[in-house]
């Protein structure tokens, strides 16, 4: 096998070589630049997102609920996001002993409420086999898809959507 570092040829042009390097702290500039190859790309197949997606009117806004406990401790959690038609579920948790108590749904249907509330039609997340999966399959997300070995310790992640209740979607 080559060493993929090396000058290689560049398309049916022997002539013209290209020259890839591994960059382990490149600058935000170089960074910006493949940045910005996609995000011209996208622009031009995607005109309508992106039209939308830079309007301040559809900015992504924060959603995070928390359940206190007496004395405002908190002792669990959702942390996420709504953005166009999306609520996006980046955490969610119970500390233990308030585990299976019901408060992990009543977070679920709080935030999907406000989704709703908001415009959004779906919901995605994402898990681990050893997490939450078939909580969120009695919530009625669907496994969209899925990574075997994604910790490298025989764990598969799954990403997971669902159409919101009380959306037109």
């Amino acid at each position: 096998m080559s060493n993929p570092f090396e000058r290689q040829p560049c398309g049916d042009s022997i002539e013209h070589v290209v020259r890839i390097e591994l960059a382990n702290e490149p600058s935000d500039a170089d960074v910006e630049v493949v940045n910005g190859l996609l995000r011209n790309f996208n622009k031009k197949e995607n005109a309508e997102f992106w039209r939308k997606i830079t309007d301040p009117t559809h900015k992504s806004q924060p959603l995070h609920i928390f359940v206190y406990e007496s004395g405002r401790a908190i002792i669990g959690g959702l942390l996420g996001e709504t953005s166009l038609s999306w609520l996006k579920i980046r955490v969610m948790a119970v500390d233990e002993p308030f585990r299976r108590q019901g408060l992990g749904t009543k977070l679920s249907v709080a935030a999907e409420s406000e989704a709703v509330r908001r415009g959004c039609k779906y919901s995605f997340l994402d898990t681990m086999q050893y997490q939450a999966p078939e909580f969120y399959q009695r919530l009625g997300y669907k496994v969209a898809g899925s990574i075997p070995d994604w910790d490298s310790h025989g764990h598969a992640k799954y990403f997971m959507t669902k159409k919101l209740s009380g959306s037109s979607a």
